[in-house]
Parts: structure tokens; sequence; C-alpha cells
């Protein structure tokens, strides 16, 4: 087999999303299924173990150098996480992995990806496509246990992304692993390491891409804070947990406890979310989460104009119960933000079941409110 061409530049592109959720899927699956967390320390571990050997195959699997794999069980699963990550799609048939032996938790999680039901796309329903990953991963542990969840979660992972995560997994795997570590390790394989490129770098941290520090209330909320990232850089001191909407580094919030600092996998361009109503209602679910902890929250992206609003206003109608559409008028008002994107007011819209077909027509009839003088051309997305 030839060896697969490294994967494009530009991270916003879904296939970057289905590398991240590789060793990403593989090591939340132990938070999914309530593992023993020692499970994850040999995933993580170089030592010989079999969680390390998953580990070893998942890695094979994304780094663009790898020669062909000699076992044929391992070629086959490694052959089906390769096809995933590159097409999101498996392949039709892999017969060494149909007749794996049944306790073989590499075949064990080709037929808990296969015979998973998908479950139906109704955003409006709270049904989500998506979900197959948590389903798949819980067939697998059903029926072979934790190894095979874990392998199921890099094959789930791999299918759906990152985005299809639930962030509460994340949450309480960020308690063992900064989950920021495993992305180092994916763009590492899959691309090559670039120390000056995210993730190995900050992001978007050098003039004259800097924005001033911006961050003001919540409307309908008060200690949730809507912002950019460069508020969250300055002022730390200003709240108890973020929820982030671009990509970030450890630099950005290092006096953030782990369980506290919420990074969702979203990016302020059409046509590039695969999983984007989920990721949308998983970020306004974890802002309600904090502030039912107590915590005072910042919600933030990269300048705050877009995603953040988008999250804020599916905030107000699912954890507020606020109508959805004026929500989006009043968040995106609020913070002097725009509809460059109008994907992401669509998706809000339909999340409480409305068809937003033309949203800034809908949402200001009277014409779009100037933007925040400090926003940037709309071509630079963060």
């Amino acid at each position: 087999m030839p060896v697969p061409p490294a994967l494009p530049d530009d991270v916003r592109e879904p296939v970057w999303d289905r590398a991240m959720g590789v060793l990403t899927g593989a090591a939340a699956a132990t938070a999914l299924v309530g593992a023993d967390p020692g499970l994850l320390a040999r995933f993580l571990d170089p030592a010989p173990s079999p969680p390390a050997r998953l580990a070893a195959l998942a890695r094979t699997a994304l780094d663009h150098r790898s020669p062909p794999v000699a076992d044929p069980l391992d070629r086959a699963w490694t052959d089906a996480l390769r096809t995933l990550v590159r097409t999101g799609a498996a392949p039709d048939r892999s017969p060494d992995l149909e007749h794996a032996p049944v306790d073989d938790p590499r075949g064990a999680s080709w037929l808990a990806l296969a015979r998973t039901p998908v479950p139906d796309h109704a955003p409006h329903r709270g049904s989500f496509a998506c979900t197959h990953l948590v389903d798949a991963v819980w067939a697998a542990y059903t029926a072979s246990g934790d190894l095979a969840a874990m392998y199921t979660g890099a094959l789930a992972g791999a299918r759906w992304g990152l985005s299809a995560v639930p962030l509460q997994a994340l949450r309480v795997l960020s308690g063992t692993v900064d989950p920021h570590t495993l992305l180092v390790d994916t763009f590492a394989l899959a691309r090559g390491p670039r120390a000056d490129r995210w993730p190995h770098a900050g992001v978007l941290v050098a003039e004259p891409r800097r924005l001033p520090p911006f961050a003001v209330p919540h409307p309908l909320d008060p200690e949730v804070l809507l912002g950019n990232i460069d508020h969250l850089r300055a002022h730390p001191e200003t709240v108890d947990a973020v929820v982030s909407l671009c990509r970030t580094h450890p630099t950005d919030a290092p006096h953030l406890a782990p369980a506290d600092w919420i990074r969702v996998w979203l990016h302020d361009s059409p046509r590039v979310n695969a999983n984007l109503h989920f990721a949308l209602d998983e970020a306004a679910a974890a802002v309600a989460a904090l502030r039912a902890e107590g915590k005072r929250v910042l919600l933030h992206c990269w300048a705050g104009a877009s995603r953040t609003p988008a999250v804020a206003a599916r905030y107000a109608a699912a954890g507020l119960g606020a109508p959805v559409l004026p929500a989006l008028a009043l968040l995106i008002r609020t913070v002097g933000g725009h509809l460059d994107n109008p994907a992401l007011a669509r998706a809000v819209a339909r999340l409480s079941g409305h068809d937003l077909t033309d949203p800034a027509a809908t949402l200001f009839p009277d014409g779009i409110p100037p933007r925040r003088a400090d926003l940037p051309d709309p071509r630079i997305t963060g």
C-alpha cells in the first residue's frame, strides 16, 4: 500500500476534525464507559501493554510516513482507521476484522462501528447522527469490555471527528491528561511537527492579528462573560471557568484547573464543521453545566463576534428559556458582532425548530447593526 500523503495545511478542513478524533476518541472512551483510570495511563505509557498497543496502532494509522503493517489483523484495523480519517467512511468490507475472534478488540471495534445504527440527524428533536460515536463505544463495551471500547473510540473518532466527542467526556479526561497533548501528537504524526504552528504554538498571538481584550456580560445571565481570546489572555482573574470556541494553547490560560477549561472544536467558516449542530448544543450545555456549579464563565472565540453570540443564543434558548430568534438578534447586537457566517445562526435556530432561511433579513429587518470597531476584515478567521 502506498504511503498516504500528509494532511492539508488548513486545520479547518474536516479531515483534521477526524484525525484529531482518533487518539482523543480512544482516550475519551475510558471516560464514557467509566473505565479504570489506569487503562488510560497505560494507553499513554510507552511500556508494552494492550492499551499501549492500541495507541501504537492508532499512531501508525495517523503517521503519513508509516510503512505497511505485517500482522493481518493489525493491518486491516489500521487500514480501516486510515480510510476513516481520509474519507469519513469505513471500507465496505474487512474480512479479517469480520472474522476475528470474538474477544479480539480489533474485530469487536469494527463490528461495533459497522453494526451500531446511526441515529437520525434531527437537531430540532435533540437527535444527532454523530452520537453514533457514543452508541458504538457502549456497544463494544457491552460486548467485549473496556479495551474494545477504546478501540471503538479510535475508529468512531476517525469516522465522526473530535467535534463528536462529548465535552463532558473531555472534561473528565482532562483530569488525567491535557487533551491538547493528544492534538499535538496527532498533528506531529499526520503533518509533521511545526514548532511555529498550532497546536505546537499559540494561535494568532502576534501583531497585527491580536485584538484588544473584549468582554461584556451576557444580557440574560451576567455571570457569563462574552468575549475574545485576548480577554482570556489578559484578564484571567475575571472568571472561574472558560468555554473556548476557537483553537487555543495551554499558555492561553495556564491558571485554569483542567476541568474548568472546556475547549470546543468549532470553526467560523461555512461548510467545515461536520457536526455543527451537535458542537453548538454541546458548547451551550457546557456553559449551563459550569453555571450550575456556581462558576462565573467566559464564553469566547477569537474575536467574540460570531461563534460566541451563536453559542450564547443557544444557551439563552436551551438553558434560560428565551425565544431563540430574538436571542440571536440580541446577542449579536450585544457583542457588536456580525453574520459573516450565517450557517451558525441557521444551526442555532434549527436546534429550536426554526428554519432560518435568511438570517439577516429575519433577525435584522431594519438592517444589520454596525460591527464592533475593532473587528478585522471578515476574511480573517481563527
